[in-house]
């Protein structure tokens, strides 16, 4: 829907906007990724994509999911880019109104460890650079509580977003392994444990 037309273009090298949660998350998670090209998953992480699947398709049987949007159009699973950012990514709903467009993405936890804001940022700078599609308002909807988080844009979003893909080039470029995260208790269930030998 959003890239119709522009599909000659190359983004095969653009940044992933997981990749920008994946780092903020956890910075040696983006280096297996990038640098190494490991893409590993465990059974959590594959039972928190299941629940954002049957998220959509319980979403996409509700008629009115967003209590802010009064009439609109829901779209589901939907492809995003920005150019000029150079970011390719898939935003979970976007209802699109006269006025605009809400973006909504679905977590599988109600904790943010830190990345919300960030990635919610890089999603509105993808649907801004599409003429026509004002960006409203963005959300975040927490599975487990059944809850929609507005996200609102600020500097600080802006200046963590540039920060983190100046980060992200600095792993491709040098290949050299981030510190581990300090909050280790992400570690108990991170698909790299076995990897990160100075931790455990």
């Amino acid at each position: 829907m959003m890239e119709s037309n522009q599909q000659t273009l190359d983004t095969s090298y653009y940044w992933r906007i997981n990749e920008l949660k994946n780092f903020l998350y956890c910075a040696r998670i983006a280096y297996y990724a990038l640098a190494l090209g490991l893409d590993r998953t465990t059974g959590l992480a594959e039972a928190g994509l299941a629940a954002e699947e049957e998220t959509r398709r319980r979403m996409q049987r509700r008629r009115k999911a967003l209590h802010a949007v009064v009439a609109g159009e829901r779209h589901f699973n939907v492809a995003l880019t920005s150019h000029r950012w150079q970011l390719v990514g898939k935003l979970d709903e976007m209802i699109v109104t006269p006025d605009g467009v809400y973006l909504v993405d679905y977590k599988d936890t109600d904790r943010d460890y830190g990345y919300w804001e960030a990635q919610m940022y890089a999603y509105r700078l993808c649907a801004e650079e599409h003429p026509g599609l004002p960006v409203l308002e963005c959300y975040i909807y927490t599975i487990p509580t059944r809850q929609y988080h507005l996200v609102q844009p600020t500097s600080q979003g802006r200046r963590v977003l540039e920060k983190t893909l100046g980060m992200l080039q600095e792993i491709t470029e040098t290949e050299v392994c981030p510190p581990p995260t300090s909050h280790l208790g992400k570690c108990r269930t991170c698909q790299y444990q076995r990897f990160c030998n100075d931790v455990f």
